[in-house]
């Protein structure tokens, strides 16, 4: 028994040795986990850093310039409902159309105020269309804001978030502990927060660029002859008016003559009393 003993001796001293080493792996692989919750956890989402390499970030759109286009432009009409519904008839033309419009009607004008959009191939074209419906042109200008930076540095950000994410759900499958899985679910909703921000400034960001804006406003001019003339009703109103002016400032010219009514009523009853005693 001894000798078998003897003979397995080495055999048993191997096992031993790889259960001990398989043992300290696999202590390794918690420790690092552990370590990889403790370092991400450690900083907040919106302090994490990208795990996307430099280059990619600073030119994520190549060498192509992001521009947001806007036109400013007035007219005066002869006929303004005519010119309004001209410039119904050109907008399909140009795949373009009013975002909002405003009407307004006073003694002296009526105008429509527009605000169009049009791809931003179609910008100068229609422009040019638009500054020949009416009677003059008063006013035309144009601007190009280079938005480059900013579509890069939203890109960047988004994706830089978006790894992050990736991270946090590889993190929560590994979680074994029920606060790490609370601290990254916790995590995880206030990034995801950031990300849906982040894109619709982006939405909106390409948006004005892929889409430009023209604000258009036409005028018509009233007769002034017309203008200045009252309606009845402004007439038959205004007679009401001086009629109860003319009431307020008779009744406040009696109530100044106060002191005259009472010298009057004394006077009065001073004359009375001697006519009486007279006839007595």
């Amino acid at each position: 028994m001894k000798q078998l003993f003897l003979f397995f001796q080495p055999a048993i001293f191997l096992f031993i040795v790889g259960a001990c080493q398989n043992t300290g792996d696999a202590n390794g692989q918690l420790a690092d986990l552990g370590k990889d919750f403790e370092e991400v956890l450690a900083v907040p989402p919106t302090e994490q850093p990208s795990n996307f390499p430099s280059e990619e970030l600073e030119n994520p759109v190549g060498n192509q310039r992001m521009l947001v286009k806007r036109g400013n432009m007035e007219f005066e009409s002869v006929q303004l409902e005519n010119d309004n519904q001209k410039i119904r008839n050109i907008l399909p033309r140009f795949n373009a159309y009013v975002d909002s419009e405003n009407f307004s009607n006073n003694d002296y004008s009526s105008s429509y105020q527009l605000s169009i959009k049009v791809p931003v191939a179609q910008f100068e074209a229609l422009m040019d269309t638009l500054s020949s419906v009416g009677k003059r042109t008063t006013n035309k200008s144009s601007n190009a804001e280079d938005v480059t930076r900013r579509y890069r540095d939203l890109n960047a950000t988004i994706e830089s978030k978006k790894a992050l994410e990736n991270r946090y759900r590889e993190l929560l499958s590994k979680a074994t502990q029920i606060k790490d899985m609370l601290e990254i679910e916790r995590n995880l909703n206030d990034l995801r927060n950031e990300i849906e921000g982040y894109e619709r400034s982006f939405r909106t960001l390409q948006g004005d660029i892929n889409y430009s804006t023209i604000n258009l406003y036409f005028f018509q001019l009233k007769d002034q002859k017309q203008a200045d003339k009252p309606s009845f009703f402004n007439r038959l109103a205004k007679a009401f008016q001086g009629g109860w002016d003319m009431f307020i400032w008779l009744l406040l010219a009696l109530v100044r003559l106060w002191p005259l009514g009472v010298l009057a009523v004394g006077i009065w009853l001073i004359i009375s009393y001697f006519r009486k005693k007279q006839q007595k």
